[in-house]
């Protein structure tokens, strides 16, 4: 109501004056001793100032060190390049040794085909033997040195030596298929590096959005806890007004229903507190019971970038296309790697082989051998191999298809981006000239309840637009922080 006295604009407040009278007078009565109700306490928690403060590299630094995302993705990491180890392994050359004796003699009683006391009924003399070997073996390459030293029971020896080898010299694939293995397990590493790089980023995009994001609700906490000491020195200036009976009880119980809805504010403000700290914590890897405050930062800087630039940034950064670009390569190996099965495979081969039986021979005899193998695909096989490739093939395409869709995608997100950091910007700037009309408005109004020329309810109208645009000034920052850092993110940086 107005504080100056007036005669026909009291009629109708005398009017509510009697229906509030029971409730009012008391209310009022009160305050004036000091002694009104107190509204419903707001919820106790650690002010912020008094908490330890962190900073934003405390918490990126934090976060690398212990963050379950991260570890997740290391493993995966290494997963990979273990398995690569293990491709290239299977695929390359294999060198190993045999070692062996055996003891031969003939059956008593049995007549054998040779009465040499230094000829073999099997693989060695008739005697001790004793043989060893080495071997090279791969997919496509096989090569072998053996020999074999015999002591006859008679007292003659015979050595022998053997050198035999083979190569696939063509298998329907460039460079054979074993290579095609090598080079898919390398894309699927690759996969996962840019996985593992792709989590750094979206650890670090998290844990700035939780921090922004903490920094600017601690922020309304501040404009909620200015609210509510103004709320109070508003109850306060009402409580004289009725002592000097230029406010009726009425006034009074507005104001102090001001004051309520500002500590419920603050309430929920402090609320919001405990909760983004608990997210930022669970990002950077904290207990979630840890109390902290989180120091204030500038806002970020928006890329100076053009949208086509910003574009070009994004299809060579983000983390999806390189993925895709990788299935495709590692799709095409898969499939010419099915066309090679139904492709002739080619190899050569040959041996040489020495032996000699001493003292009683005075030289040795030697062989060798060499050929060419050709392996021919089956002349049916039941459409296996034509489903098979058309499988591939479909596999290829699908990629392609992934990688054309996640382009025009990411041309959206950037897009969108960009205007949601113009968008907040702007609306940073309507919002602090929106919080400097509030106050004037405020000061105005109070300045005209002094002077008796205004209303309580007036004020309080004001006093509710001012406390509105300090918390939307806060909003608008945080707001326009994340869209910031959602660009970077959007642009793969």
């Amino acid at each position: 109501m107005n504080a100056r006295p007036r005669s026909s604009g009291r009629c109708l407040l005398a009017s509510l004056f009697c229906v509030f009278a029971a409730v009012g007078s008391g209310l009022a009565q009160g305050a004036v001793e000091g002694q009104s109700a107190a509204p419903p306490s707001p919820a106790e928690s650690a002010p912020t100032a008094s908490l330890p403060s962190v900073s934003l590299q405390d918490c990126l630094a934090a976060s690398q060190a212990g963050a379950p995302a991260l570890k997740s993705a290391q493993l995966t990491l290494d997963s990979a390049a273990a398995q690569l180890a293990l491709s290239v392994g299977a695929n390359g050359l294999t060198l190993g040794e045999t070692a062996g004796y055996f003891h031969e003699e003939n059956l008593p009683g049995v007549v054998t085909s040779s009465p040499s006391t230094t000829g073999s009924s099997r693989s060695g003399v008739l005697g001790e033997n004793v043989q060893a070997g080495l071997s090279l073996s791969g997919p496509s390459t096989s090569f072998g040195v053996s020999a074999q030293q015999g002591i006859a029971a008679a007292g003659g020896q015979s050595t022998s030596l053997s050198i035999s080898g083979s190569q696939v010299v063509f298998d329907g694939y460039p460079g054979g298929r074993s290579a095609g293995l090598v080079g898919q397990a390398e894309y699927a590493y690759q996969v996962a590096q840019i996985g593992y790089d792709a989590a750094l980023k979206a650890l670090a995009y998290q844990v700035k959005q939780a921090y922004y994001t903490l920094l600017g609700a601690q922020n309304i906490l501040v404009a909620r806890e200015a609210t509510v000491r103004q709320a109070e020195a508003n109850l306060v200036q009402m409580q004289a007004y009725f002592a000097a009976k230029r406010a009726t009880s009425l006034d009074v119980l507005q104001v102090q229903v001001a004051l309520t809805q500002a500590r419920l504010d603050l309430r929920s403000a402090q609320n919001d507190i405990d909760t983004y700290r608990r997210r930022l914590s669970l990002a950077v890897g904290w207990p979630l019971d840890r109390s902290y405050a989180v120091a204030a930062v500038p806002s970020p800087e928006p890329p100076a970038v053009a949208a086509q630039s910003a574009l070009d940034t994004a299809l060579a950064n983000r983390s999806e296309l390189k993925t895709l670009d990788l299935s495709v390569a590692s799709a095409g190996i898969d499939l010419a790697l099915q066309k090679s099965q139904y492709s002739p495979s080619v190899s050569v081969n040959g041996s040489l082989g020495f032996a000699k039986d001493w003292p009683d021979s005075a030289g040795g005899s030697g062989s060798f051998t060499a050929g060419v193998t050709v392996a021919l695909p089956p002349l049916y096989d039941g459409k296996q191999q034509s489903s098979s490739v058309r499988q591939k093939t479909d596999q290829l395409e699908s990629y392609k298809l992934q990688r054309a869709e996640e382009r025009q995608s990411i041309a959206i997100d950037v897009q969108s981006a960009l205007f949601a950091v113009k968008d907040s910007n702007d609306r940073l700037d309507l919002a602090k000239q929106n919080l400097e009309q509030a106050q004037g408005q405020y000061d105005l109004e109070q300045a005209k309840l002094r002077a008796g020329l205004g209303t309580t309810l007036d004020v309080l109208t004001a006093f509710s637009a001012l406390a509105a645009a300090q918390v939307g000034l806060e909003q608008a920052r945080a707001t326009y922080a994340i869209a910031v850092l959602n660009l970077d993110n959007v642009m793969g940086q």
